[in-house]
């Protein structure tokens, strides 16, 4: 029977905000010393994806719930795909609330509820209070020695990385914590005992509630928990001679609850051209097997002490352990585009073993667990103190000028989303994102023919004819759906053209402030 104390739960919601607001701070600090002459996009760690996320908001903003590529040109159906922020753009017009302070806030919230979720789990697997507080800490804070290796010129994946860790999860998107909450929570229910009941209808609607709230926000994530009660349930087979129905009554609640979600991913990437170009331009290999050891330092040198302990104790919950931590290694691996992805949650069943490998040693050798946390923990100091170092220094990654913003704003209010706009690499990741509309090219991924596109772009800006964008020769008709309507030229399309770059006469100049005009084309 699990207990848990009241004293327990206010000691990890003490710790659940401090982490949370860790990773809030840094944002802050830079949102505050952002100067006048600039405008802070919201984004400290991969932009690039976050614009992406932002862009998603931005079409539920509007009302929609199928989703649309808005970083390529070409015309293409809607997906049920990632619900999640499209709900956050709803969510941001029924409060009224801009679109990155509904992001930032339900990264506050969900990373919360998954450090939450992590001491009730720690709590499953520890009796003793002093080690549930162990496993909290060494598995929100963990990390690798990113921070030491960096100084070779070497960058390993605890460095960049997110979804492999609790705390750069926090300090990154909210989906990967809502995910790793879910993950943990599914594993959990599916394989701690139901009690005297001979079903647990509640804990089966759970299940089921959790698996579409995990197909919702990461649905390739099912894929580990399945493979992981899969091969659990073997075990527990062919070590008891009977069948665990309880077990495959969880595993079937979670395919009834996930499945559709996975089954259309796949669908959707394979009969919609659009998506199918993005698929195959998305391809996330995993670190060679070095690199991963290294991420994952001291907590991963920990947990294999702590397997070998979980090896000869032989308990059920070991087991579970054990096979999540194996699994996740061989599907890192396994010949799959979206390999490294995979990688979601590992830190969860890493931290656990750990805190077992570290209550293994004999107490009078062991150092206080604060070396422990702080050993672990020291990556994601290092990246925060990175992070505000380029922030600081107001990297363009990071920061547009008061006039593209105000650009931005006039395409958001006065021009139709289907409309496509023509601007460079950089400002084509913001368009989407800020104002709505179709770009030529955006994304790296999310871009159909990225190369092609970008290589476009630069030899339109470096000569302003329209046969460049189009692919189209001096005796060809372009393509329709690469025609555009707008042509964006501010500080980031004259840094490709130079000065001597020339609008077509025939285009209308329908905004111009300081440095940007954008063109209407015939």
């Amino acid at each position: 029977m699990l207990t848990i104390k009241q004293a327990e739960w206010r000691w990890a919601g003490i710790w659940s905000v401090v982490l949370v607001l860790m990773a809030m701070l840094p944002y802050v600090v830079v949102d505050a010393t952002t100067p006048e002459d600039l405008f802070f996009l919201g984004f400290l760690s991969n932009p690039e994806d976050g614009h992406s996320y932002l862009a998603k908001m931005r079409q539920g903003f509007r009302g929609e719930w199928s989703f649309h590529l808005p970083f390529t040109p070409e015309a293409h159906e809607g997906e049920f795909l990632f619900t999640y922020y499209l709900f956050l753009g709803h969510v941001a017009r029924w409060v009224h609330l801009p679109l990155t302070w509904v992001f930032h806030l339900a990264r506050a919230i969900n990373g919360a509820v998954l450090l939450l979720v992590l001491y009730y789990a720690g709590a499953w697997f520890f009796h003793d209070v002093a080690q549930r507080r162990f496993a909290f800490l060494i598995t929100a804070l963990g990390s690798g020695l990113g921070w030491l290796v960096a100084f070779s010129g070497k960058v390993t994946a605890d460095m960049w990385v997110p979804e492999g860790y609790v705390f750069y999860s926090l300090f990154v998107n909210p989906h990967f914590s809502l995910a790793m909450a879910c993950m943990l929570l599914l594993i959990l229910w599916s394989t701690t005992p139901w009690g005297a009941a001979r079903i647990d209808w509640r804990r089966l609607a759970g299940l089921v509630a959790c698996s579409v709230l995990l197909g919702l926000a990461l649905p390739f994530s099912l894929l580990t928990v399945g493979v992981v009660l899969l091969v659990y349930t073997a075990f527990r087979w062919a070590g008891r001679r009977r069948l665990p129905w309880r077990l495959i009554a969880s595993g079937g609640a979670i395919a009834v609850g996930g499945g559709p979600f996975v089954i259309n991913a796949y669908l959707a990437s394979t009969r919609n051209a659009a998506f199918a170009a993005w698929s195959a331009q998305n391809l996330t290999p995993s670190p060679p097997p070095w690199d991963v050891a290294l991420s994952y330092g001291i907590v991963l040198l920990l947990a294999i002490a702590g397997a070998w302990i979980a090896i000869r104790r032989r308990r059920d919950s070991d087991l579970v352990l054990l096979i999540w931590t194996l699994c996740v290694a061989v599907l890192l691996y396994a010949p799959f585009s979206l390999q490294r992805r995979l990688i979601t949650g590992w830190i969860l069943p890493l931290g656990m073993l750990a805190t077992a490998g570290w209550y293994a040693l004999p107490a009078r050798r062991r150092p206080p667990d604060i070396v422990a946390w702080i050993l672990a923990g020291l990556t994601h100091l290092f990246l925060i103190g990175i992070t505000l170092v380029g922030a600081l220094g107001h990297s363009d990654l990071l920061f547009i000028t008061p006039d593209e913003l105000a650009a931005l704003d006039w395409l958001a209010e006065g021009v139709a989303p289907d409309a496509l706009v023509v601007a460079s690499p950089r400002t084509g990741l913001h368009i989407p994102a800020w104002a709505g509309q179709r770009v030529l090219y955006g994304h790296r991924f999310e871009t159909a023919d990225a190369e092609a596109r970008k290589a476009q772009l630069r030899a339109f800006y470096g000569s302003g004819d329209l046969a460049a964008l189009q692919g189209a020769g001096p005796d060809e008709d372009a393509s329709p759906d690469l025609r555009p309507d707008y042509v964006f030229y501010g500080p980031q399309e004259q840094a490709i053209s130079g000065s001597g770059w020339q609008p077509d006469p025939a285009w209308r100049p329908v905004y111009q402030q300081g440095t940007v005009t954008i063109y209407a084309l015939p």
